[in-house]
């Protein structure tokens, strides 16, 4: 059975390309494999199987850049309210307000 990352590749937006590529060729060059890349919530994750720790290390750094960083253009971002959560720039935010984490539930 292929993996997500296998039939469907990279599922994230351009603008979080700067933080998976060297995910991908840290993988590669470890012989770790790569089950899946998305957005979820509103940050990357990147799933893959067995990997040493510094691989794991290197995959919760990049989690939590993508985090401030603009799915869409790289640009300093935040997460984003509007049904389903996105970190975005102000400029790509398309109205969405900031996420109110003093408000949650």
């Amino acid at each position: 059975m292929k993996t997500p990352y296998e039939l469907f590749g990279n599922e994230v937006g351009s603008g979080w390309h700067k933080i998976v590529q060297p995910l991908i060729d840290l993988c590669n060059k470890e012989g770790v494999i790569i089950t899946q890349i998305k957005e979820k919530f509103g940050t990357l994750r990147f799933y893959v199987g067995a990997a040493p720790d510094h691989v794991y290390d290197a995959i919760d750094a990049a989690e939590r850049l993508s985090a401030v960083t603009c799915e869409k253009c790289g640009e300093p971002g935040v997460l984003r309210e509007g049904g389903w959560r996105l970190t975005l720039c102000d400029a790509h935010s398309e109205g969405r307000p900031p996420i109110d984490w003093n408000n949650q539930p």
